[in-house]
C-alpha cells in the first residue's frame, strides 16, 4: 500500500472523530462516504470488512483500527477500559 493511500484512509478515519456528522453518514451510507473520500476499491473493501488484518494492510495506524472498531461497533466502548493501565502509569511516573 502506498503511504498516499495510507494517508488517505488514515485522513479519513481521524475525521470521524472530529466531525460528528461524517461519523453519523458513516454509519448510514459507508458506501457513499467512502466515494466522496476517493477510496479505492481495496480501501473501501477494508473499511467494510473492518477487521484489524485488513485495516493493517491498507495502512490503518493502529490506534485509528481500534477508533475505526469502535465507530463501525459503538458497543464496543463498553468494554474499552483504561482501568488497569492507569496504575501502571502512575506507578511509573512515580518511581521514574
Amino acid at each position: 500500500m502506498s503511504s498516499a493511500s495510507a494517508a488517505r484512509v488514515n485522513r479519513l478515519l481521524a475525521r470521524l472523530f472530529q466531525e460528528p456528522e461524517l461519523l453519523a453518514r458513516l454509519r448510514t451510507e459507508p458506501e457513499r462516504v467512502f466515494e466522496e473520500s476517493k477510496l479505492s476499491a481495496q480501501e473501501s473493501a477494508a473499511l467494510r470488512d473492518g477487521s484489524f488484518g485488513a485495516l493493517e494492510r491498507v495502512g490503518v495506524h493502529p490506534v485509528l483500527r481500534m477508533h475505526y472498531q469502535m465507530a463501525i461497533n459503538p458497543e464496543l466502548g463498553n468494554h474499552v477500559t483504561i482501568r488497569d493501565f492507569l496504575p501502571l502509569l502512575h506507578a511509573r511516573l512515580r518511581d521514574g
